[in-house]
């Protein structure tokens, strides 16, 4: 069964009124769920058999649906969100899609209000298989080890603490920006580019403002896309050999798997279980 709160490729498997059935693909392995691909988000001229990338949630009615729009985060990662609703189950926040996300009181920090942007990871609740937005994030963030250290990685801020801001490392590690270390403006909400200057033993994270990682990220994606506007296939996955990667493109393959990222929210490229695509206009 394929995750929720993911984008995946589909399958259409066939036509209804309501739009199309289509299965889960990776590794060119079909899923045994079928999940509904609504009307409106179907793509022109569909035909059995066609693939898609879809972002796979569920709907209204609690049924597992897929859409072709893309949200502001995906399991396990955090954004800012802006609050819409509150009632007496809980908080809604605008994530990017029709169905505003849902986040249980047992999630909330204190004092939130309608209008308002807070830090949200997107999580699953595996009992009741569905997705729920949580403001405790801290509390979900993984412990960092010394393999991390001196690499350069994008730091979400989502803090101010007395010492200078704490923030989100590589959507994984909580990580802490010191005021001293600091010459820069510093805003919640912001993404900063920095180095991890080292890992405490709470696996808690220090970093410091870094310039290389926009430049670097930036010239992977024009490498990729140039390859790209002279080739309709790259043969190559976020699940390729890191060698297979360096030998082509002398990058990491960290930096290739953020550059396909960026590269597939502009839907400039379209993803295989084999290769990458360039979408044409």
């Amino acid at each position: 069964m394929m995750q929720l709160g993911e984008i995946h490729t589909f399958q259409i498997e066939r036509f209804t009124p309501q739009g199309a059935y289509v299965v889960g693909k990776e590794d060119n392995t079909l899923d045994e769920e079928e999940v509904l691909l609504p009307t409106k988000y179907l793509p022109t001229n569909p035909q059995v058999g066609d693939e898609v990338q879809a972002f796979l949630m569920k709907d209204s009615n609690n049924r597992r649906v897929v859409v072709r729009d893309f949200p502001k985060l995906t399991l396990n990662t955090c954004a800012f969100l802006t609050v819409t609703e509150m009632n007496m189950h809980g908080a809604f926040a605008d994530w990017g899609l029709d169905k505003d996300l849902f986040i249980p009181f047992s999630e909330q920090r204190e004092g939130i209000e309608i209008g308002e942007t807070y830090p949200v990871m997107l999580c699953y609740d595996q009992q009741t298989d569905r997705l729920y937005g949580s403001m405790k994030i801290n509390k979900k963030l993984v412990m960092a080890n010394s393999e991390i250290e001196h690499q350069n990685l994008p730091f979400l801020v989502t803090e101010h603490h007395e010492l200078g801001w704490r923030g989100v490392l590589d959507q994984q590690y909580l990580g802490m920006l010191y005021r001293s270390e600091c010459k820069i403006p510093v805003s919640l909400g912001q993404t900063l580019s920095v180095h991890v200057s080292g890992v405490r033993p709470d696996g808690k994270v220090d970093v410091k403002i870094s310039s290389t990682l926009p430049q670097k990220y930036d010239e992977a994606v024009d490498q990729i896309a140039a390859y790209l506007a002279q080739n309709k296939f790259l043969y190559l996955t976020d699940k390729s050999d890191a060698s297979e990667i360096y030998e082509q493109f002398r990058m990491s393959k960290k930096t290739f798997k953020q550059a396909i990222g960026k590269l597939y929210k502009q839907r400039k490229i379209k993803l295989f279980d084999d290769k990458i695509a360039r979408m044409d206009e």
